[in-house]
């Protein structure tokens, strides 16, 4: 009786601990190559508001496959923030937009992550209606971008 009280707990500890790892938002934190390989976002915490803790999730871009072109160097996306998004909750990083760099338009976004790898779903209305992108976990990062000065963007995303 004893050694099954025992086996029921470390059941029940091995469960929390199992759903705790995949409840942590800051398993999402690092470097996403896109599904493309045409850039890599950087996704770190940050602030909702200014002077507030950094409780949200955000992605900047800090390499561009285009950082060399010299007719592109006046419109990179180096820099720019693309992603934001305001709950985790359920192993899901919930309320959030995403900017489509190849389209130009900001969507509703929700990100997961399955298998190792980012999944992004961006949509309008209900996810349903939406696309997912998948994104690679990258160690390191190409030079280009960290010569680039970060644009001014709002927390709602809008600029530039």
């Amino acid at each position: 009786m004893k050694m099954s009280t025992v086996f029921a707990g470390m059941l029940i500890g091995a469960s929390v601990g199992h759903a705790q790892a995949q409840d942590n938002g800051d398993d999402f934190v690092g470097y996403w190559k896109t599904a493309q390989g045409e850039g890599i976002v950087q996704l770190q915490r940050c602030p909702l508001y200014k002077n507030a803790p950094p409780t949200a999730l955000c992605g900047v871009i800090v390499w561009d496959a285009e950082v060399k072109n010299p007719r592109r160097s006046t419109s990179l996306d180096c820099n720019r923030k693309v992603f934001e998004a305001s709950k985790f909750d359920g192993g899901v990083w919930r309320e959030g937009w995403a900017f489509d760099t190849r389209k130009r338009k900001f969507y509703s976004a929700k990100l997961r992550l399955k298998g190792g790898n980012l999944h992004v779903r961006a949509y309008v209305g209900s996810e349903i209606n939406g696309e997912t992108e998948i994104f690679t976990r990258v160690a390191e990062v190409p030079p280009g971008c960290a010569d680039r000065k970060p644009e001014s963007i709002s927390v709602n995303g809008a600029g530039r």
